[in-house]
């Protein structure tokens, strides 16, 4: 089982990102733009060797974006929704992607099997996504489907979302008002 941890703050403003592991050793490097057509992502153990590269070649409200080891495609990443939730596939892995995308809380399975499990770590050094995955071999796929995820979701709040925040705001804005 591997316990792996990236910092929010590199991940939302796209910069080159650190992977440390339990002991807060790096292990990875990420770098790469995303979010358009055509963008790479590239993931890197920290010796220097490209691992996986992940290319978005669709551009929608359902983007897919391609898996590539060693050169070779392995895998495609979609998303897509039914009539409640969102969610993202991985094939021909048979992945599946689902949960809590605006909390950061969700998991990766296959034929019910547990495949990746990420959550939001809140700490005083800042916040973390923690990856939780039970074969290393999955580590390196797991990155980057966590980074494609965590992109789609947060530029593409939906509009339920966006009006949580505003009525969160309003009263402290009303009542700060009445103070002044």
């Amino acid at each position: 089982m591997v316990l792996l941890y990236m910092k929010q703050e590199y991940v939302s403003s796209h910069e080159k990102i650190l992977v440390k592991n339990e002991q807060g050793k790096d292990i990875y490097l990420i770098s790469g733009k995303w979010g358009r057509v055509g963008d790479k992502l590239s993931l890197y153990s920290i010796d220097g060797t490209l691992l996986v590269e992940v290319k978005q070649t669709v551009l929608s409200l359902f983007p897919k974006f391609d898996i590539y080891i060693q050169g070779k495609k392995a895998g495609s990443v979609t998303k897509h929704r039914n009539l409640r939730n969102v969610y993202f596939k991985v094939t021909p892995l048979d992945w599946m992607v689902t949960g809590d995308f605006y909390n950061h809380d969700y998991t990766v399975r296959c034929k019910g099997q547990l495949i990746m499990q990420m959550t939001k770590a809140y700490t005083s050094f800042g916040d973390y996504y923690t990856l939780l995955i039970p074969e290393a071999q999955n580590a390196p796929i797991c990155l980057c489907l966590a980074l494609i995820v965590d992109n789609l979701t947060l530029t593409r709040l939906p509009d339920t979302a966006r009006k949580r925040v505003i009525r969160v705001i309003q009263p402290i804005y009303s009542i700060r008002k009445a103070l002044i």
